[in-house]
C-alpha cells in the first residue's frame, strides 16, 4: 500500500534521509523505529507532502504521490496524526472530532464516526464539551488520533503514540491500533519504545543517521 523508494530529503544544506526505502502492505502494522534525529519525522512528513524530497519516489496505493499537495491526501484515504497532537486548544473536543470529517463526501457520516470513535475512546465522549486544551497529554492523544479516524483513513500514520504517556494509556492506545487494523485500516507508526512497538506490528524498520539500518518482520 506504501512504497518509499530511494527517498533523501534535504533542509538546506542538512541532509536528513539519505537512499531510505520502505514497504508497507495493505492490512499491516508497521513501526519505524529509531532515536531522535534519525530521520523518523522527515520521512513520514515526507509521505504526507509536508515537506518536498530532495530525491526517490513515494507510491502510495499504487500511484506517485510526492507531487500530490498534502490537502488532497486526506481525499485518498491517508490520514495523518502529527507530533505534539496539534489539536485546537480552545475548541470542544467535539468540534475537534467534527473537523476530522471536513471532507464533503465525509459530512454526511459524521455522527455515524462519531460513535464509532467514542467506541474505541469512552472517555471521550465524557470529555466532548470540554476544552481540549483542559484535557490530559492522554486524552489529548486519543483525540488526536480519533479526529483523525473521523476521516475513516484506509492509511494512518501516527507519531510516537505512546510518547509520554503512562502505561494504562499507553496500553490503550496500542489495543486501539489492533482493534482498527482488522477493520481495513493499515497502520504505520514512528516510536522509540522498541518493546512496546513491536508487540503490535507485522514488520519494523529502524533508522540511524537518515539512513535505514534494520528492517523485518517482527520475529526477525
Amino acid at each position: 500500500m506504501l512504497s518509499v523508494r530511494q527517498l533523501e530529503v534535504r533542509y538546506g544544506g542538512y541532509l536528513a534521509l539519505a537512499d531510505v526505502s520502505l514497504e508497507v502492505d495493505a492490512g499491516e502494522v508497521a513501526c519505524l523505529l529509531g532515536a531522535n534525529g534519525s530521520g523518523k519525522s522527515s520521512l513520514r512528513n515526507a509521505v504526507s507532502g509536508l515537506v518536498r524530497p530532495a530525491a526517490g519516489t513515494v507510491i502510495y496505493d499504487g500511484e506517485p504521490i510526492t507531487e500530490v499537495p498534502t490537502y488532497q491526501l486526506l481525499g485518498r484515504g491517508l490520514a495523518h496524526v502529527l507530533e505534539r497532537r496539534r489539536l485546537f486548544p480552545y475548541m470542544t473536543v467535539q468540534e475537534n472530532l467534527l473537523l476530522g470529517a471536513y471532507l464533503p463526501a465525509l459530512r454526511g457520516e459524521r455522527a455515524e464516526a462519531q460513535e464509532r470513535v467514542y467506541a474505541l475512546f469512552p472517555v471521550l465522549r465524557d470529555r466532548s464539551k470540554q476544552l481540549a486544551s483542559t484535557l490530559s497529554g492522554g486524552e489529548q492523544q486519543m483525540v488526536a488520533i480519533a479526529r483523525a479516524l473521523m476521516a475513516r483513513p484506509r492509511f494512518l500514520m501516527l507519531d510516537e503514540p505512546f510518547l509520554g504517556l503512562a502505561p494504562r494509556l499507553v496500553l490503550a492506545i496500542a489495543e486501539t491500533i489492533q482493534r482498527i487494523n482488522p477493520e481495513g485500516v493499515t497502520v504505520l507508526f514512528t516510536e522509540q519504545n522498541i518493546q512496546q512497538s513491536l508487540s503490535i506490528t507485522h514488520r519494523g524498520y529502524i533508522l540511524e543517521s537518515g539512513r535505514m539500518a534494520l528492517a523485518g518482520t517482527r520475529a526477525e
